[in-house]
Protein backbone atom coordinates (compact mmCIF):
# COMPACT_ATOMS: atom_id res chain seq x y z
CA UNK A 1 0.00 0.00 0.00
CA UNK A 2 1.84 3.33 -1.13
CA UNK A 3 2.92 5.93 1.48
CA UNK A 4 0.35 8.87 1.58
CA UNK A 5 -0.31 11.88 3.32
CA UNK A 6 -3.91 12.97 4.58
CA UNK A 7 -4.40 16.79 5.09
CA UNK A 8 -7.56 17.79 7.03
CA UNK A 9 -8.08 21.58 6.13
CA UNK A 10 -10.16 23.30 8.82
CA UNK A 11 -11.41 26.79 9.49
CA UNK A 12 -8.79 27.62 12.11
CA UNK A 13 -5.95 24.90 11.58
CA UNK A 14 -4.52 22.34 9.21
CA UNK A 15 -3.57 18.83 10.24
CA UNK A 16 -1.92 16.11 8.58
CA UNK A 17 -1.06 12.90 9.16
CA UNK A 18 1.91 10.23 7.92
CA UNK A 19 -0.38 7.53 5.84
CA UNK A 20 1.86 4.32 6.59
CA UNK A 21 0.35 0.60 5.74
CA UNK A 22 -3.06 2.43 5.46
CA UNK A 23 -2.66 3.59 9.33
CA UNK A 24 -2.24 6.99 10.41
CA UNK A 25 1.74 6.69 12.01
CA UNK A 26 1.84 10.40 13.50
CA UNK A 27 0.42 13.90 13.30
CA UNK A 28 1.02 17.39 13.27
CA UNK A 29 -1.41 20.21 13.48
CA UNK A 30 -0.78 24.24 12.34
CA UNK A 31 -2.74 26.59 11.82
CA UNK A 32 -4.47 27.25 8.93
CA UNK A 33 -2.28 30.39 7.57
CA UNK A 34 0.00 28.49 7.47
CA UNK A 35 0.48 26.31 4.92
CA UNK A 36 4.46 26.27 4.56
CA UNK A 37 5.07 25.17 7.75
CA UNK A 38 2.75 22.13 7.08
CA UNK A 39 5.01 21.35 4.20
CA UNK A 40 7.67 21.05 6.10
CA UNK A 41 6.52 19.10 8.27
CA UNK A 42 5.11 16.18 6.03
CA UNK A 43 8.33 17.29 3.46
CA UNK A 44 10.49 14.49 5.31
CA UNK A 45 7.47 11.52 4.76
CA UNK A 46 8.22 11.51 1.15
CA UNK A 47 11.91 11.71 1.39
CA UNK A 48 12.24 7.86 -0.01
CA UNK A 49 9.10 8.32 -2.12
CA UNK A 50 9.59 9.27 -6.39
CA UNK A 51 7.74 12.67 -6.89
CA UNK A 52 4.94 10.89 -9.70
CA UNK A 53 4.55 8.36 -6.71
CA UNK A 54 3.16 10.91 -3.87
CA UNK A 55 -0.05 10.98 -2.82
CA UNK A 56 -1.95 13.64 -0.83
CA UNK A 57 -5.63 13.40 0.57
CA UNK A 58 -7.16 16.16 1.13
CA UNK A 59 -10.48 17.17 2.73
CA UNK A 60 -11.61 20.83 2.94
CA UNK A 61 -13.60 22.96 4.65
CA UNK A 62 -11.79 26.24 3.87
CA UNK A 63 -11.43 27.04 0.41
CA UNK A 64 -9.00 30.12 0.97
CA UNK A 65 -6.45 27.56 2.70
CA UNK A 66 -7.10 25.29 0.56
CA UNK A 67 -5.99 27.20 -2.89
CA UNK A 68 -2.94 28.70 -0.43
CA UNK A 69 -1.95 25.27 0.34
CA UNK A 70 -2.38 23.45 -2.99
CA UNK A 71 -0.15 26.18 -4.31
CA UNK A 72 2.60 24.72 -1.95
CA UNK A 73 2.16 21.02 -2.46
CA UNK A 74 2.69 21.46 -6.43
CA UNK A 75 5.50 23.20 -5.90
CA UNK A 76 7.37 21.07 -2.90
CA UNK A 77 5.55 17.60 -2.71
CA UNK A 78 3.80 17.10 -6.49
CA UNK A 79 2.07 13.72 -7.44
CA UNK A 80 -1.32 13.05 -7.14
CA UNK A 81 -4.35 15.03 -4.97
CA UNK A 82 -7.04 12.94 -3.69
CA UNK A 83 -9.75 14.79 -2.81
CA UNK A 84 -12.15 13.39 -0.22
CA UNK A 85 -16.11 13.20 -1.48
CA UNK A 86 -14.75 13.84 -4.88
CA UNK A 87 -12.47 11.38 -5.72
CA UNK A 88 -12.53 9.01 -2.97
CA UNK A 89 -15.53 8.72 -0.51
CA UNK A 90 -15.87 8.86 3.38
CA UNK A 91 -16.62 5.28 3.83
CA UNK A 92 -20.22 5.97 6.27
CA UNK A 93 -23.96 5.26 5.62
CA UNK A 94 -26.17 8.40 5.41
CA UNK A 95 -29.43 8.76 5.96
CA UNK A 96 -29.97 12.22 4.95
CA UNK A 97 -32.00 14.47 3.19
CA UNK A 98 -31.80 13.78 -0.62
CA UNK A 99 -29.80 17.13 -1.59
CA UNK A 100 -27.88 17.93 1.34
CA UNK A 101 -24.57 18.72 1.82
CA UNK A 102 -22.53 18.13 4.53
CA UNK A 103 -18.88 18.88 5.80
CA UNK A 104 -16.47 16.14 4.77
CA UNK A 105 -14.99 16.36 7.70
CA UNK A 106 -17.97 15.38 9.87
CA UNK A 107 -18.44 12.11 7.42
CA UNK A 108 -14.87 11.45 8.09
CA UNK A 109 -14.93 11.80 11.82
CA UNK A 110 -18.15 9.44 11.83
CA UNK A 111 -16.67 7.02 9.38
CA UNK A 112 -13.84 6.74 12.15
CA UNK A 113 -15.68 6.46 15.20
CA UNK A 114 -18.01 3.87 13.25
CA UNK A 115 -15.05 1.93 12.75
CA UNK A 116 -13.53 1.89 15.93
CA UNK A 117 -16.84 1.03 17.73
CA UNK A 118 -18.98 -0.94 15.76
CA UNK A 119 -22.16 0.33 17.34
CA UNK A 120 -24.01 3.20 17.84
CA UNK A 121 -22.32 6.77 18.59
CA UNK A 122 -22.09 10.04 18.82
CA UNK A 123 -19.30 12.50 17.41
CA UNK A 124 -18.38 15.77 19.15
CA UNK A 125 -15.82 17.76 16.81
CA UNK A 126 -15.31 20.69 19.01
CA UNK A 127 -13.55 23.38 16.42
CA UNK A 128 -14.50 26.88 15.08
CA UNK A 129 -18.08 25.36 15.11
CA UNK A 130 -19.16 22.34 17.25
CA UNK A 131 -20.62 19.99 15.77
CA UNK A 132 -22.82 16.71 17.26
CA UNK A 133 -23.25 13.92 14.97
CA UNK A 134 -25.51 10.33 16.05
CA UNK A 135 -24.31 7.61 14.04
CA UNK A 136 -26.47 4.43 14.36
CA UNK A 137 -26.09 1.23 15.18
CA UNK A 138 -26.14 0.50 11.54
CA UNK A 139 -23.19 2.17 10.88
CA UNK A 140 -25.71 5.20 9.47
CA UNK A 141 -24.86 9.00 9.73
CA UNK A 142 -27.98 10.15 10.60
CA UNK A 143 -26.76 13.61 10.74
CA UNK A 144 -26.68 16.21 13.86
CA UNK A 145 -26.43 19.47 15.36
CA UNK A 146 -23.99 22.73 15.08
CA UNK A 147 -23.33 25.45 17.24
CA UNK A 148 -20.53 28.25 17.24
CA UNK A 149 -17.35 27.35 19.05
CA UNK A 150 -15.76 28.85 22.17
CA UNK A 151 -13.74 31.36 19.90
CA UNK A 152 -16.73 32.71 17.73
CA UNK A 153 -18.77 33.01 21.07
CA UNK A 154 -16.12 35.37 22.80
CA UNK A 155 -15.79 37.18 19.42
CA UNK A 156 -19.38 37.33 18.85
CA UNK A 157 -20.22 39.00 22.25
CA UNK A 158 -16.65 41.13 21.60
CA UNK A 159 -18.23 42.68 18.38
CA UNK A 160 -22.06 43.23 19.90
CA UNK A 161 -21.10 44.93 22.62
CA UNK A 162 -19.92 48.12 24.07
CA UNK A 163 -17.99 46.69 27.33
CA UNK A 164 -17.65 43.04 26.76
CA UNK A 165 -13.63 42.78 25.84
CA UNK A 166 -11.87 40.47 23.08
CA UNK A 167 -10.05 38.11 24.78
CA UNK A 168 -8.79 34.68 24.60
CA UNK A 169 -10.25 31.38 26.30
CA UNK A 170 -8.39 30.05 29.27
CA UNK A 171 -10.06 27.12 31.18
CA UNK A 172 -12.39 28.14 34.02
CA UNK A 173 -10.97 26.74 37.49
CA UNK A 174 -11.82 27.81 40.88
CA UNK A 175 -15.25 28.88 42.14
CA UNK A 176 -18.25 28.58 39.40
CA UNK A 177 -18.87 32.43 38.56
CA UNK A 178 -16.34 34.66 37.38
CA UNK A 179 -15.54 37.58 39.65
CA UNK A 180 -14.53 39.71 36.50
CA UNK A 181 -15.75 40.27 33.17
CA UNK A 182 -13.67 38.01 31.15
CA UNK A 183 -13.77 35.36 33.80
CA UNK A 184 -17.33 35.55 33.76
CA UNK A 185 -17.25 35.35 29.65
CA UNK A 186 -15.52 32.35 29.68
CA UNK A 187 -17.11 30.36 32.24
CA UNK A 188 -20.66 31.44 30.16
CA UNK A 189 -18.90 30.36 27.09
CA UNK A 190 -17.85 27.15 28.17
CA UNK A 191 -20.86 26.22 30.04
CA UNK A 192 -22.89 27.01 26.65
CA UNK A 193 -20.42 24.46 24.39
CA UNK A 194 -20.16 21.33 27.15
CA UNK A 195 -23.79 22.02 28.32
CA UNK A 196 -25.08 22.33 24.95
CA UNK A 197 -23.48 19.14 23.94
CA UNK A 198 -24.78 17.36 27.17
CA UNK A 199 -28.47 18.44 25.85
CA UNK A 200 -28.03 17.20 22.76
CA UNK A 201 -26.55 13.95 23.22
CA UNK A 202 -29.32 13.54 26.28
CA UNK A 203 -32.27 13.97 23.29
CA UNK A 204 -30.30 11.90 20.90
CA UNK A 205 -30.13 9.02 23.52
CA UNK A 206 -33.96 9.57 24.22
CA UNK A 207 -34.69 9.51 20.62
CA UNK A 208 -32.69 6.42 19.71
CA UNK A 209 -33.93 4.73 22.83
CA UNK A 210 -30.43 3.53 24.21
CA UNK A 211 -27.46 5.68 25.36
CA UNK A 212 -24.87 5.77 22.50
CA UNK A 213 -20.82 6.07 23.23
CA UNK A 214 -19.95 9.95 22.88
CA UNK A 215 -16.58 10.36 21.22
CA UNK A 216 -14.85 14.08 20.92
CA UNK A 217 -12.36 15.48 18.86
CA UNK A 218 -11.37 18.76 17.12
CA UNK A 219 -8.85 21.44 18.61
CA UNK A 220 -11.42 22.65 21.75
CA UNK A 221 -11.97 18.84 22.38
CA UNK A 222 -9.33 18.17 25.21
CA UNK A 223 -10.19 21.65 27.48
CA UNK A 224 -13.91 20.86 26.81
CA UNK A 225 -14.01 17.23 26.87
CA UNK A 226 -11.10 15.45 28.62
CA UNK A 227 -12.49 15.20 31.93
CA UNK A 228 -15.69 14.60 30.95
CA UNK A 229 -17.93 11.98 32.17
CA UNK A 230 -20.49 11.75 29.08
CA UNK A 231 -17.75 11.37 26.56
CA UNK A 232 -15.82 8.22 26.63
CA UNK A 233 -12.50 9.47 24.76
CA UNK A 234 -11.14 12.28 23.19
CA UNK A 235 -9.58 11.54 19.99
CA UNK A 236 -7.40 14.54 18.38
CA UNK A 237 -6.85 12.62 14.58
CA UNK A 238 -10.14 11.45 14.27
CA UNK A 239 -10.77 13.05 11.12
CA UNK A 240 -7.61 11.65 9.72
CA UNK A 241 -8.10 7.96 10.96
CA UNK A 242 -11.28 8.15 9.10
CA UNK A 243 -8.85 9.47 5.90
CA UNK A 244 -6.86 6.58 6.59
CA UNK A 245 -9.93 3.90 6.70
CA UNK A 246 -11.48 5.26 3.30
CA UNK A 247 -7.77 5.06 1.78
CA UNK A 248 -7.01 1.00 3.22
CA UNK A 249 -10.80 0.60 1.69
CA UNK A 250 -9.90 2.09 -1.52
CA UNK A 251 -7.08 0.32 -1.85
CA UNK A 252 -7.87 -3.04 -0.87
CA UNK A 253 -10.74 -3.02 -3.27
CA UNK A 254 -8.17 -2.48 -5.81
CA UNK A 255 -5.78 -5.64 -4.71
CA UNK A 256 -8.88 -7.80 -4.57
CA UNK A 257 -9.56 -6.75 -7.99
CA UNK A 258 -6.14 -7.23 -9.48
CA UNK A 259 -6.16 -10.62 -7.61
Amino acid sequence: MPTAAAISIGNSTLQAGHLVEGEIDGFVTVPSDRPDELVDAIEPWFAEVDREERAVLMASVNRSAETALRTVLADRIGGEIVEMEKDLSAPIGRGLDPESVVGVDRLLAAAAAWDELKQACIVIDAGTAVTVDFIDGEGVFQGGSIMPGIAAMLRTMAMSTDLLPDEGFEVPTGEPWGRNTIDAMRRGVHAAVSGGAWKLVERYALHYGGFPLVVATGGDAPVLFEDDELVSRVVPDLVLRGMALAWRTANETTEDAEA
